[in-house]
Parts: structure tokens; sequence; C-alpha cells
């Protein structure tokens, strides 16, 4: 009879074998666990970046579409008649010499758009000032060297561009002009455009990517640009968002 047979089993210690095992066993667990944080790191970095560049998105659309949708409308003035009866009408759609919606088209840096509307209509500009004395807003949207897509009211002298959105890598217009002529509707860049008067509603596109890099991201083959490219792929998360927005003012325009 040996000693350990003579031992009691709850007395008893581990054997060399079933430690190692145990060791192994123990071993695996951590590195599965490490793997799972890891995995759920990246997930969660993913998804923050995705969160942010739709956040961006939002901002930017929505800014744009609220002023696009007063771009050129008229308002309700007060006029005296001759018989001392008080009377409303509309005022002018449009400003003379600032027209509510003008373009240009070229690079990344130079593409914008300017989005104009009566002050008595909205004393707020795009960055959400309302302390200027003109009798319109004339805001400018383009994109500036930091990849901010960013906007000011031209009319002040003192005005100075703003940033709305960060990360925008290329922003993109097309405006959708009325031919009565020909009863159709053509969609056209800034410089297509014959009579921005004719024009009825307009695209935005914006292509956005994440801050920070998020290396288990690879873009998708069927996501692309606003020039339908292909994304890069250097480990940032990247969306392309268009927009169309009517412009009221020109509900009336027919094809």
């Amino acid at each position: 009879m040996s000693a350990r047979q003579g031992i009691p089993p709850s007395q008893r210690g581990y054997t060399l074998p079933e430690l190692l095992i145990g060791m192994a066993l123990s071993l695996l667990v951590i590195a599965a666990a490490t793997s799972a944080y890891g995995n759920s790191q990246q997930t969660w970095k993913a998804m923050a970046a995705a969160d942010a560049v739709h956040a961006n998105a939002r901002v930017a659309l929505r800014n744009i579409r609220e002023q696009a949708l007063m771009a050129g409308a008229a308002y309700l003035t007060s006029a005296n008649h001759m018989d001392g009866l008080f009377m409303v009408e509309l005022s002018p759609s449009e400003l003379a010499g600032h027209a509510a919606l003008a373009g240009v088209n070229g690079a990344k840096n130079n593409e914008s758009i300017t989005l104009g509307h009566w002050r008595a209509l909205s004393s707020y500009d795009c960055q959400g000032n309302s302390g200027s004395t003109h009798t319109s807003v004339r805001n400018d949207y383009k994109i500036n060297a930091n990849k901010e897509l960013s906007c000011k009211d031209l009319n002040p002298s003192n005005s100075t561009y703003q940033a709305l959105a960060e990360g925008v890598e290329d922003f993109q217009l097309l405006y959708a002009e009325v031919n009565p002529q020909t009863q159709t509707i053509q969609w056209k860049t800034a410089n297509q455009v014959s009579d921005m008067r004719q024009v009825s509603a307009i695209e935005v596109c914006l292509r956005i990517a994440s801050l920070s890099t998020v290396h288990n991201t690879h873009p998708s083959s069927q996501l692309k640009g606003c020039h339908g490219e292909a994304l890069p792929s250097d480990g940032r998360l990247r969306r392309t968002f268009k927009r169309v927005t009517a412009l009221r003012n020109r509900d009336g325009l027919k094809p």
C-alpha cells in the first residue's frame, strides 16, 4: 500500500499532469476572453465611428434642407389701401440682384451652393446668427481645407465661414432644371444650368469619412462615392449620403 493511497481523498493534492492540463485550460480561457474583449472593442469603435459619420451627415443635410425650403419664398407684408383699409400682400419672391439660388461647379474645394431668403421670413442664417440688418440672408456652403462643410451669410461684410460638419471628403450638387419647351426636367451641374430660376429641386451628395481609423473595416464594393468612384481602403469608415430637396417657391414650374 503506497503512502498516497493511505491519504484521504479530501486531503490529496494534484498530480503534475493534472496541473499542466489545468494551466492549459486556463490559458485557453484567458486567450478566448482577450480575443472577445479585443473584438468587442473593435466593434464598439466601428459603431462609434458610424454614429459620428451619420451625425455629421444629419447636421449638414438638415441645415441645407431648411435653407433650401426658404430659398426665394415670399412672405406676408402689410399694405395700406387708398381707401384706408388694411390689406395684406405677398412680398416679391426674390430680391433683385440677389438670386435665391446660385451655385459653383468645380473641384471639391470649389463646389458651392448659395441659398437666399428674405430676412423678414427668417432672420437666422445657416450658423444660427440673426444680427444682420440686410433685407435678405444669403447662405453659402462649401468644403474648407480641413474637410469640413462650412457656411456663412454672404451679405454681412464681417461674416466668416464656420464649420457645420467634419470629415466631409466630397460635396457635390445637381440641379433639376425645368425646360418648358421640351417639357422635360434634367439634372445638371451648376455650370450646365442655363437659368437658375427654372430649377425646381437640388440634389446634395456628401461623402463623409470617420476621423479615426477602424482597422477591421473594409469598404463594400457596392458602396460608391458621389461620382460612382470606389471608396478608399485606409481603415476609415465612409458613407455617401444623397438627398433631394424640392424648392417650394418653384412649385409652379412645370415641364
